[in-house]
């Protein structure tokens, strides 16, 4: 058992050798993306639950914007672990927009994240 178990591990860490890195051009947009993505889902959140939008509906902005990210991405670059990562990436940054909000500490990680965020969300352009 222990043979097998060993066996597993060492193909598994073989194969995760074999993946090529995001080349850093690349990671650069879909931080961008991910970036303008989360600018998108906060602002389409806090003007919808300003308007009384149904708390349903609300819930379907995130995967909404994230499904139309990831379709601007796949149709600049076809990789599968690209969009991973973009998704990944959206998800990274609204939970530690999350935290620095209920925290409220201005030297914290997260606040950094938040604002480097928002900055970049409104500042870059994906695809150029």
């Amino acid at each position: 058992m222990r043979f097998a178990l060993t066996a597993l591990t060492l193909a598994l860490v073989s194969a995760c050798n074999q993946v090529d890195p995001i080349p850093e051009e690349e990671k650069a947009e879909i931080d961008c993306l991910a970036s303008i993505t989360v600018v998108e889902i906060t602002d389409a959140i806090r003007e919808g639950a300003a308007n009384g939008v149904d708390p349903a509906d609300l819930q379907n902005i995130k995967p909404d914007r994230i499904a139309a990210a990831i379709s601007k991405l796949e149709a600049k670059y076809a990789g599968e672990m690209d969009s991973a990562y973009l998704e990944y990436d959206i998800n990274h940054r609204l939970d530690k927009i999350q935290d620095a909000l209920n925290n409220r500490d201005p030297d914290s990680e997260a606040t950094k994240i938040m604002n480097d965020t928002l900055s970049l969300g409104k500042s870059c352009t994906f695809g150029s």
